[in-house]
């Protein structure tokens, strides 16, 4: 905090002494919105990991204290957020956003078909769910199980509570976090908690594990994953990478190269288990083996003892820290904090303030031209003027729509190639031999639900994938846009050089509003039963070749559909937002074109002496210096 409030000093400083200027008005605001950012902004660290590897547990050493519950039921789990108590919200106070109902039904209805279950009626849905049992479900059908079950058995309670938000204490949010009867029917928790952490404008935020219910709201994690300061993965020691895992991480790769930092931290919990240090070292290069493995290269892994850095917290024990492992990844989140992150803030503030230092020492050298010299540039300064409002004008009329259509084909063609390219893992991993055994129960219905499960495996690394494409777009469309603007500012400099314009823009790019996939092709898994017939035929057979060519091109064909509406929707979305951009920029630009042509007559007329420019220069160079 303090280093971040002396970095916002500095570039206060600066917007001081640009204010009296009114050609330099747009800069010091700029500086002074910068200042302010960094002196007052919040830290997000979103956590991640599957149930079981110590997200709860690692999340109360960073608080010192044991604030969050460790849940048994990892299906239900909503984001849940820790923040510093604010005026309107006390210590130990969380608002509980419950979902309302149409929210809760579409997840009941979801459970209900990945369950291969009729749809669910006002009527019977409790009836069904309540007479449910584990025999026979699809291994990704058990996160839907236990929903239903816990929704089946909070109904009673919880019903009356959708859609309000309930602010509660401590112990009733621990509830609400702990009690899957009652996190089933919950959206969003925000808990308002004091701890040296929080006070440091840091914001914990808890998401679900990748194997959880809400693990098909992709656009949910994508949020968090591209708007999170700070992304921290937990895993546990000696943990295996579930296919939850393997997808998560598998789009943090895809992800990782479009961020201008690396904010990604993994974290390997419970490594106090380790019997030896040479143990520890073979764990962290099997999670470092498949980070890689799964596209995330040159990761930052610290191995931790959550357990032991609480108590060595909580007793003030620095031997005890230091041993936990707690030291090492707690100093790095903190360079990262308070020294690369707000390091881009600052060098693009610096940067504002070396554009003003070169205009004011260009004034200066117009107020020390001769008299002739001096009226000759004053007599074309109008006739520039006109030029350069036309030459921005234009620039608000550039239209970028071919350039990130063609980028959206090539990006959506790699795409479609990746999910071709994996195919058979995904069957692989679908119909796997220990779920259609012999001794499994019905087999047609083990068949069926692997189908169902191949459907739904792919509709979600498409959306993954389609996420990820977002990111690439919007790079794009801020490259397409930001060289437009600097090939009109080329042409505006050769007509006279002394306007010096220039721009920076800061502005969110919002992702679009993509739809959840739905592959609903093939139709009926029972049709390809005889693909199958048992499980020799099929894995010792010829079973999985004839399945795979009987229904591979139906699913590719429906994804090859998908993937062309969506780059007509991605096209349109980027194509708006690079021209809102230009928009933004052409707004700023025609001010400084303005502010800086009455600001160069005034030089040129003897209005402001080539003395007071040379000191506002040596002035700004001593600020961003030091």
């Amino acid at each position: 905090r303090q280093r971040l409030e002396a970095a916002a000093a500095q570039l206060r400083g600066a917007a001081e002494l640009l204010a009296p200027h009114p050609a330099l008005a747009q800069s010091a605001r700029e500086l002074h919105a910068r200042a302010d950012s960094l002196a007052g902004g919040s830290f997000t660290m979103a956590l991640f990991g599957a149930f079981s590897a110590g997200k709860s547990s690692f999340a109360n050493a960073l608080l010192g204290e044991r604030v969050l519950p460790v849940s048994p039921h990892p299906t239900t789990a909503a984001v849940n957020r820790i923040l510093a108590p604010t005026d309107d919200h006390a210590h130990g106070t969380a608002d509980v956003t419950m979902k309302t109902f149409d929210v809760w039904w579409d997840d009941l209805t979801y459970s209900f078909s990945v369950l291969g279950l009729d749809k669910p009626t006002s009527d019977n849905w409790r009836s069904s769910a309540e007479a449910l049992t584990p025999e026979g479900v699809h291994p990704a059908g058990l996160p839907h199980y236990g929903f239903l079950k816990a929704a089946a058995a909070g109904w009673d309670e919880m019903q009356h509570k959708l859609g309000s938000v309930q602010t509660v204490g401590l112990e009733e949010y621990r509830g609400f976090v702990a009690d899957e009867s009652k996190s089933c029917y919950v959206d969003g928790i925000d808990l308002y908690y004091s701890s040296p952490l929080t006070e440091q404008g840091i914001v914990l935020v808890d998401t679900p594990g990748a194997d959880s219910l809400h693990a098909r709201h992709t656009g949910v994690t994508f949020r968090y994953i591209k708007n999170a300061d700070a992304i921290v993965y937990v895993t546990y020691y000696n943990h295996a990478f579930s296919k939850a895992d393997r997808q998560f991480l598998a789009q943090l790769g895809r992800v990782k190269d479009s961020f201008t930092l690396d904010k990604m931290f993994f974290v390997v919990n419970a490594a106090d288990l380790a019997s030896s240090p040479e143990e520890l070292e073979q764990v962290v290069k099997h999670v470092r083996d498949n980070l890689n493995r799964n596209g995330v290269g040159r990761p930052n892994i610290f191995p931790v003892s959550s357990l032991d850095a609480l108590q060595a917290k909580q007793l003030d024990v620095d031997d005890r820290l230091e041993a936990s492992g707690f030291l090492p990844f707690e100093t790095s989140l903190n360079q990262f904090a308070a020294e690369e992150l707000p390091g881009l803030s600052l060098r693009a503030g610096l940067d504002e303030v070396k554009s003003a230092r070169q205009k004011a020492e260009r004034w200066a050298e117009m107020a020390e031209q001769d008299e002739d010299t001096r009226q000759n540039r004053l007599q074309s300064l109008e006739q520039i003027r006109t030029q350069a409002a036309s030459l921005l004008k234009n620039l608000s009329a550039a239209n970028l729509r071919r350039d990130l259509s063609d980028e959206s084909t090539e990006l959506l063609f790699h795409v479609r190639q990746r999910l071709d390219y994996a195919m058979g893992r995904f069957y692989q991993e679908a119909f796997h031999p220990s779920i259609l055994r012999e001794d499994a129960g019905s087999l047609k219905t083990a068949f069926t639900a692997c189908g169902r499960d191949l459907q739904r495996t792919l509709a979600l690394e498409l959306d993954q994938e389609l996420w990820a494409t977002t990111l690439r777009l919007e790079a794009a469309g801020r490259r397409l846009a930001a060289d437009t603007v600097q090939r009109v500012l080329d042409s505006i400099a050769s007509l006279e050089e002394g306007l010096g314009l220039s721009a920076q823009l800061e502005r969110d790019w919002p992702a679009p509003a993509l739809p959840e996939t739905e592959l609903s092709r093939p139709e009926d898994w029972h049709h390809y039963w005889n693909a199958f017939k048992n499980p020799k035929h099929y894995f010792e057979g010829k079973g999985s070749a004839k399945l795979r060519e009987s229904t591979e091109p139906v699913l590719k064909d429906e994804i090859a559909a998908v993937l062309e509406q969506r780059a007509s929707e991605l096209t349109d979305h980027y194509t708006a937002e690079a021209h809102a951009a230009l928009a933004e920029y052409t707004a700023k630009l025609q001010e400084q074109l303005e502010q800086s042509v009455d600001t160069m007559k005034s030089s040129l007329q003897g209005g402001q002496s080539a003395d007071a420019w040379r000191k506002l220069a040596r002035d700004l160079e001593s600020m961003a210096g030091s």
